[in-house]
């Protein structure tokens, strides 16, 4: 069988909006899960390595979650069919994920969108970036938690998840009330899902969150996620 058609600019084109802005939406010909999912990989692997998701699988499809039906330290279990916030896919390992591919099996019905906000976008000063890199915060996942900061050495990323973070010290207090607060008045991209529809994004670029979803929505998107 031929692989779906990818319709889109070459991710690893420099002009391309992938570079440009940190997400870029693409499309699949096919409309089945396996087609959108094959479209993924084929994407996926021009960027690096797939890896992992929370629950160990390279692939998956994932759909809004009720509290009391999600995994007890995902996102999912502490707002529910509530919006997400925005956070950074596999904030609670030492090493997120560098890319994110979501693919639209089914929008549902109501729709829930996906925010995107590129965090470079945020206006932190110098002095700012300073303490997001220097205050530690502990980052909760059960028996292999760790100390980090939000802001990795260099400012290779940010490590933003509401869920697993948590301040040690007064600096630490500091640093995620003003990462909250300039999150919270961002203006934000906001993605409505169509069928086949296929969005990468630079996990240690964008955050990502999704709008309120209905119980029994249908909405469904294939997920992987790609280290480089």
């Amino acid at each position: 069988m031929l692989s779906p058609k990818i319709v889109a600019s070459d991710p690893e084109q420099p002009a391309g909006p992938l570079y440009k802005r940190g997400w870029s939406l693409h499309s699949s010909e096919g409309s089945n899960p396996d087609d959108i999912v094959r479209a993924l990989v084929e994407l996926g692997e021009r960027l690096g390595t797939r890896v992992p998701g929370r629950a160990g699988l390279l692939e998956e499809v994932v759909e809004p979650l009720a509290a009391e039906d999600a995994h007890p330290r995902s996102l999912s279990a502490r707002y529910g069919l509530s919006a997400l916030p925005f956070h950074t896919e596999l904030s609670h390992r030492p090493r997120p994920c560098r890319y994110l591919l979501l693919g639209c099996v089914d929008p549902g019905s109501p729709a829930a969108a996906t925010m995107l906000l590129d965090w470079r976008t945020l206006g932190f000063s110098q002095d700012e970036l300073a303490l997001l890199e220097e205050a530690p915060v502990f980052v909760r996942t059960g028996r292999r938690s760790f100390y980090s900061t939000i802001l990795a050495p260099g400012g290779a990323f940010l490590r933003y998840d509401p869920g697993c973070l948590e301040a040690m010290d007064d600096r630490g207090r500091r640093a995620m009330q003003l990462i909250d607060g300039r999150v919270a008045a961002a203006p934000f991209d906001a993605h409505h899902w169509r069928q086949g529809d296929i969005i990468i994004i630079d996990n240690w670029r964008v955050l990502h969150g999704r709008s309120p979803s209905d119980h029994g929505s249908g909405r469904r998107l294939a997920r992987i996620l790609i280290d480089a």
